[in-house]
């Protein structure tokens, strides 16, 4: 009987959360480890924005050859502190590997896979836990300042269009209308209107949570060193203050995945990309309708509950280096002198998260291939607020023994060692 056995899930973020809430319904016990159970962790901190269009991985041909540049220029959206280098390393091996025209295609198909039904969950998980008032129909805008901007992008647009993505072409006028607080900055932008906006992304997982809590799933918080092995199989977590059996286990930690995967075979190349966000008290003035990416600036604005919230895009430095604001405080003085309306507006807050990155941008899903009652729920990278209920309830039919709604073999956790070296040509 499935209420006989306990799901143990290492990581209460939103992957972790949904893994809990769908093994819980399916009518397992379940335990929920993590040292921070209230912490402000990945997906409180970011855009908020259910991006289901995001179909391209970002490892991809033109990216790889543009990766000399992006990381020489003081202006880039990638930072790579020089000393993480080293460490660094084999993941950008895998990503240059990535970013060969097959592999880029094989990713491309996964995500598209799983995206075409992570609203879906979202709506099942959001619904379950009264939590639906957290999302909004705004879609996604991706603005330009300058025509030749926007046409720089067309080849982009059609491979989007080309896998079934909806998006519509707004002109200056539109974009004003849309966003308000930037009149006058685009001059041409697109519409993707079956993205979905969480308006409130702290609040929503914490109303995950609280459902969770409801339904009888236990939270421990505790830091997971490593696992106890019997007759070939986990039977049981070390964590620092206590050890806590199960009969199947679930790694969701996000960024903090590698160590424990590793530790029951698993040699996975997942690395952190370090997010930003500054928070802006807007006055109560509504300044967006729909989160906007700012192509120039390579940073997305969106407007929330309780103010407006800028993201930066991506930093390698590890779980340990301190924080660095000043590339966000730079960018955030260059667009206030841009965007007259928000010149007067205050900085609340700033922020650092860690976004859990496989170089391919394919997550982790399914059973692991060394422990059989072990299961993998990692490496969503920008996607984890928008994939973690689907993961979650992916993860729940893979426990059951269930047929999954979709293919999880490109999801592997082994799919970068059975890939052939000629996989290594960029085209």
């Amino acid at each position: 009987m499935q209420d006989q056995k306990t799901v143990v899930v290492i990581g209460s973020g939103i992957v972790g959360l949904s893994c809990a809430f769908f093994a819980r319904r399916a009518g397992y016990r379940v335990r929920v480890i993590d040292p921070n159970i209230n912490d402000r962790r990945a997906s409180f901190g970011n855009a908020g924005i259910l991006a289901v269009c995001e179909t391209l991985p970002l490892a991809n041909p033109a990216l790889l050859r543009q990766l000399p540049s992006l990381l020489l220029s003081r202006d880039s959206p990638l930072h790579v502190r020089w000393r993480y280098l080293p460490a660094l390393a084999p993941w950008l091996v895998q990503f240059a590997r990535s970013s060969a025209r097959g592999p880029s295609l094989r990713s491309a198909l996964a995500l598209n896979s799983i995206l075409q039904t992570a609203l879906d969950a979202h709506a099942e998980l959001a619904t379950a836990c009264s939590a639906v008032e957290f999302l909004a129909p705004t879609g996604w805008i991706k603005a330009y300042q300058s025509e030749e901007a926007f046409g720089s992008q067309s080849a982009e647009r059609a491979a989007l269009a080309d896998w079934g993505v909806a998006m519509q072409s707004l002109s200056r006028a539109d974009v004003n209308e849309l966003a308000p607080g930037f009149e006058g900055v685009f001059a041409k932008a697109t519409l993707f209107p079956d993205c979905q906006q969480v308006k409130n992304p702290g609040r929503y997982i914490a109303r995950i949570q609280g459902a969770c809590v409801e339904h009888g799933v236990e939270f421990i918080e505790d830091t997971v060193r490593h696992f106890h092995f019997a007759d070939d199989r986990v039977t049981r977590v070390q964590a620092t203050e206590r050890v806590i059996e199960g009969d199947i286990f679930v790694i969701a930690c996000g960024a903090w995945s590698k160590r424990l995967a590793a530790d029951i075979g698993e040699r996975v190349p997942l690395d952190t990309e370090r997010g930003y966000h500054v928070m802006l008290d807007t006055r109560n003035r509504m300044l967006l309708r729909s989160p906007l990416f700012w192509h120039e600036k390579s940073v997305v604005f969106s407007q929330l509950d309780y103010g407006l919230r800028m993201t930066s895009s991506v930093e390698f430095a590890g779980l340990n280096a301190p924080p660095r604001y000043q590339n966000i405080d730079r960018t955030l003085s260059v667009i206030k002198g841009i965007a007259p309306a928000l010149a007067e507006l205050p900085v609340e807050s700033r922020w650092l998260g860690f976004r859990p990155s496989m170089p391919d941008s394919v997550p982790v899903i399914g059973r692991s291939a060394h422990q059989p009652n072990c299961f993998l729920a990692f490496g969503h990278g920008h996607l984890g607020l928008t994939l973690g209920p689907q993961t979650g309830r992916l993860i729940a039919q893979a426990i059951r023994g269930a047929r999954t709604d979709i293919d999880l073999a490109p999801f592997s956790s082994s799919r970068f060692a059975s890939r052939s070296s000629s996989d290594a040509t960029v085209v």
